[in-house]
């Protein structure tokens, strides 16, 4: 299988507020959306997405795959472990034998 990187990368915090003093106003990226819940951030050339969590975390990578559970059954496989697996269109967490954390994403 293909697997393909995103640029798309998110952080989840609790700390939604201080997130975007910090990505759009002292870096000055620019704020393109925002939700009760969630920030998008255009960092060009990467889209930083920044999501309300009770589980903060540190950066989380998008891999694009061609199909979601070929993909699931080939990185279990391959040394990788499950964080939050919801599916198709949703969070799919896995983290590598190395320890980065990826959201694997179905893109036909």
């Amino acid at each position: 299988m293909k697997y393909k990187m995103s640029t798309n990368f998110a952080v989840r915090t609790k700390k939604l507020k201080e997130a975007k003093e910090f990505y759009s106003n002292f870096l000055g990226f620019p704020l393109e959306s925002q939700t009760k819940t969630e920030l998008d951030i255009n960092a060009d050339p990467m889209r930083l997405f920044v999501i309300d969590d009770e589980i903060p975390s540190g950066p989380i990578l998008e891999l694009f795959v061609p199909d979601l559970e070929k993909a699931k059954t080939e990185l279990i496989a391959n040394g990788c472990t499950i964080i939050k697996w919801e599916g198709k269109g949703k969070d799919c967490y896995i983290k590598d034998p190395f320890g980065v954390t990826f959201n694997i994403w179905e893109e036909k």
